[in-house]
């Protein structure tokens, strides 16, 4: 049975969450944390990542980072929601169905605090094994991936509308950094939309079926160096360094990864290098959306009859948000970045809309 070792809100010294759980299950090999970033809006939502840390710290600091992301996401998309997330610490002592079944009785035990989903290392059986034990998860008929993809194209649109006074990605070409689940739909949207698509994966079953839907495979050396009108992240964070920004030959970047920049010097040099850059956190909310929707957003009978209406609806709408946070922020000569976090700060301390 999992254990809980630690439980610690907003009050501990330092820090910025609702709560912070750290929970362990010797049997099953676990150890993870589960981070609440905030509940003032409604339950935290965040997905279930399992990585091979290098420390507890680290894993502690990428879970925090990212549920605050979260709560970011969802308060700029006007959900009742707050953010979270949950770290797996990843190794051969993990009993990988024990494990998240193990999570799962914990998850449960929050009372629907916590809405937990897929995310890197988290897939449909994993899923599966938390739906073993807690009904707080994304449920199995939502496809994160597929929504994903359809906001961040509806978030391109939002950019191609400013930086060529054109929202269609016909024409355009696109580079994807990450050909998994949302990098992979992302691309056939792409390609459906006339635009042309390039883009690399380490995994060789991602590059196949990339290649199968006539995604241009490129040397995994050059991704980042390849000219292009977009630049779409769509694996982990951190990958908009200043250093890569200060050269890269893009017009413009847009994708699914959160987190993309490494520090704000990175977006101080897209700024001075005038490419434009569509926050991570607001145009890679369809997951999250369609999850609210489909759980503490579906009604009082969870009536699912306008769900997938009222989701359509809000995944366009990124596209006017988008394009509404580029053009304020070269209206007011200021960094995109600041400024969506300040728009997201103050939409979190609001009322939900």
């Amino acid at each position: 049975m999992a254990e809980i070792v630690s439980l610690f809100g907003g009050d501990e010294p330092g820090g910025d969450w609702s709560r912070l759980i750290a929970v362990q299950d010797a049997s099953a090999g676990l150890r993870a944390i589960v981070v609440l970033h905030s509940l003032a809006r409604g339950p935290a939502f965040g997905g279930v990542r399992r990585v091979a840390y290098a420390s507890e710290r680290a894993g502690l600091a990428d879970a925090k980072r990212l549920a605050e992301s979260m709560s970011l996401k969802c308060a700029l998309a006007g959900l009742p929601a707050g953010g979270g997330k949950t770290v797996i610490f990843d190794g051969p002592q993990l009993d990988r169905e024990a494990g998240y079944a193990a999570l799962g009785d914990v998850i449960q035990g929050l009372g629907g605090a916590y809405v937990c989903g897929p995310d890197v290392g988290t897939g449909e059986a994993e899923l599966a094994a938390l739906r073993r034990a807690t009904s707080w998860v994304n449920p199995a008929q939502n496809d994160a991936s597929r929504s994903t993809a359809a906001g961040v194209v509806s978030g391109l649109r939002g950019l191609l509308r400013v930086v060529f006074n054109d929202p269609s990605p016909a024409g355009r070409r696109c580079v994807i950094q990450g050909l998994g689940g949302v990098g992979s739909a992302l691309a056939a949207a792409l390609l459906s939309a006339g635009a042309s698509v390039a883009g690399w994966d380490p995994d060789p079953s991602a590059r196949a079926r990339a290649k199968a839907l006539g995604v241009e495979l490129l040397d995994p050396a050059a991704l980042v160096s390849e000219p292009c009108d977009v630049f779409m992240p769509c694996a982990l964070g951190h990958t908009l360094t200043r250093e890569l920004c200060e050269r890269a030959p893009w017009r413009a970047v847009c994708g699914s990864a959160n987190n993309q920049l490494a520090d704000q010097g990175a977006a101080a040099a897209l700024r001075q290098r005038g490419i434009a850059w569509a926050p991570d956190f607001v145009v890679n909310a369809g997951a999250v959306i369609e999850g609210v929707a489909t759980t503490v957003g579906a009604g009082p009978q969870g009536d699912q009859s306008d769900v997938r209406d009222r989701v359509d609806h809000a995944i366009e709408a990124i596209a006017d948000r988008c394009a509404q946070l580029l053009l304020r922020a070269r209206a007011e000569d200021r960094c995109v970045s600041e400024l969506a976090i300040e728009q997201a700060r103050a939409a979190l301390r609001g009322p939900v809309s």
